[in-house]
């Protein structure tokens, strides 16, 4: 796993906590969720092998202060209900199921995705997530019914443990394509059914575990 992803991890299992100690009755101060982030970063690192692109230092210090801008511009006005809620649905003539996890659902059944990066994403990659979200949006509707109001992105990005900044992304339902997701998933279950695993290549090929045995399989 690379430092960036692990960061990532990290921040989400701290976030996660601290949602969950909202939703309990509790209030974390910014020391106490702080301090969840630095055991998380310590204990991970016993359980699986890191990929240290950049200093373990420079890593935590970048993970601290997404934390610390966490606190201070997003947590105040988030009101929390759900948070990592696993939903699974079954997929009519296709014989699957599907199945999301979502990082927050809030109390006015918005659902909101955290992501961690370095750089603000760019309108194509926003597009390219409409599809996340409409998964969630299914799978909710499923499950709770059309109670679904907003849909959003809220990605914590900076190369550096300082100028951390925010974007918030809200995604329309007219923006989103039930028959297309469908389309996307019967191609890929027919091919995954078939042992077709056709070579694609995107930004997140650097941020891949096995991005080595690819390229090693590709070029031989």
């Amino acid at each position: 796993m690379t430092d960036k992803i692990y960061l990532g991890v990290v921040f989400h299992s701290t976030v996660e906590w601290y949602l969950k100690e909202r939703i309990s009755g509790k209030e974390p101060g910014k020391d106490e969720i702080a301090e969840q982030f630095k055991k998380g970063f310590a204990a991970g690192q016993e359980k699986q092998e890191i990929n240290w692109l950049s200093p373990e230092g420079e890593s935590r210090k970048r993970g601290l202060s997404f934390v610390h801008h966490f606190m201070r511009e997003i947590a105040p006005e988030v009101k929390p209900m759900m948070v990592e809620k696993e939903l699974i649905t079954e997929l009519p003539g296709l014989d699957v199921k599907l199945k999301g996890v979502l990082d927050l659902v809030e109390t006015d059944f918005s659902i909101t995705d955290f992501k961690t990066t370095t750089a603000k994403w760019s309108k194509t990659r926003i597009k390219e997530s409409y599809l996340q979200m409409q998964i969630y949006r299914y799978l909710f509707e499923k499950s709770f019914g059309d109670v679904v109001t907003y849909l959003r992105f809220r990605i914590i990005y900076s190369k550096k443990s300082s100028g951390i900044k925010d974007q918030k992304i809200s995604v329309r339902a007219s923006d989103l394509d039930t028959s297309k997701m469908f389309d996307i998933i019967k191609y890929v279950v027919e091919n995954i059914r078939n042992e077709v695993f056709y070579k694609n290549e995107s930004y997140m090929c650097g941020y891949c575990e096995y991005r080595d045995i690819c390229r090693s399989e590709s070029q031989g």
